[in-house]
């Protein structure tokens, strides 16, 4: 995947039906792609290549334009989903054969089987990886029994090598992140609040980075329906949500490179107040 969020080999049948969909969309409201950015807080820029195919689109995106017309986005989200989804596969390759599970769809299987039965490549590794940390924290605990047990008292015990842990298994890496939910790739595992900000008195900004995905986001609380947040890249790329209930919302993921920069700026609805945090350069501060 390029820098832009473009998959590698051409989109997939449901990426290329989705932004068959976005266009019909735009096409029906009769607004151009100006006017279509400052309704949904997204670039037009930025519309212009999801509405052509020429980069995936994030989910809150899909969703704010679904209802400029008072429509139901239910049918359009769940084919960004089937997208999203068809785009994970082809990051992580071909399962293995045996691979699948239960419900899975491996090579050559059939894909009827519910949607709640399926898993990813991805969640399917993550299940690896944490079957293989428990089984070497029960090995661990073992050994320290049997040294503690056998060891002669007042004999130093000799040094071992250090184990390297696996870190957090996540569902993508840098740019192929862009657009993607930091929940459903698991972003969240080691992530840390880098930057934060406000905008008097209550809304709180905070700029959310994650080492292992190599990726930022941006999430504001106590704020009031209509309040944007936007996080940005010094590559010029950028993500945004708006809050529709509650009082909290967080935007898709945007790439960080170690030698880059990200930042995140929030809004208050019909033309607020608008802040943004400091920069966070994470070669600077790792």
């Amino acid at each position: 995947m390029d820098r832009q969020g473009s998959v590698r080999g051409g989109p997939t049948a449901s990426a290329e039906k989705l932004a068959s969909e976005l266009l019909a969309l735009k096409k029906a409201s009769g607004l151009s792609f100006a006017q279509l950015g400052e309704k949904t807080h997204y670039a037009k820029s930025s519309w212009e290549r999801w509405v052509n195919g020429k980069q995936f689109p994030p989910r809150a995106a899909v969703e704010s334009i679904a209802r400029l017309d008072g429509k139901d986005p239910a049918v359009l989200l769940a084919l960004w989903d089937r997208a999203d989804d068809e785009r994970a596969s082809a990051d992580e390759g071909p399962a293995s054969v045996g691979e699948a599970g239960p419900g899975e769809a491996g090579p050559g299987g059939s894909q009827d089987a519910p949607a709640d039965q399926r898993e990813g490549p991805a969640r399917s590794r993550r299940r690896r990886v944490l079957w293989i940390s428990t089984a070497l924290g029960a090995v661990l605990a073992v050994v320290a029994v049997l040294a503690f047990v056998f060891l002669p008292f007042g004999e130093e015990p000799q040094p071992t090598r250090a184990v390297d842990v696996a870190g957090p298994a996540t569902g993508c890496t840098g740019t192929a992140c862009e657009g993607r939910d930091p929940k459903r790739m698991n972003c969240g595992a080691d992530a840390v609040t880098v930057r934060t900000g406000s905008i008097p008195k209550d809304l709180v900004i905070e700029l959310r980075y994650s080492k292992a995905c190599q990726a930022a986001w941006g999430r504001i609380s106590f704020a009031e329906v209509g309040a944007t947040v936007v996080v940005n890249n010094s590559d010029g790329a950028a993500q945004a949500d708006v809050v529709h209930f509650d009082r909290d919302v967080y935007s898709p993921l945007i790439a960080a490179p170690d030698d880059g920069s990200v930042w995140v700026c929030a809004a208050l609805p019909k033309d607020g107040p608008r802040s943004c945090t400091g920069r966070f350069i994470p070669s600077e501060e790792q």
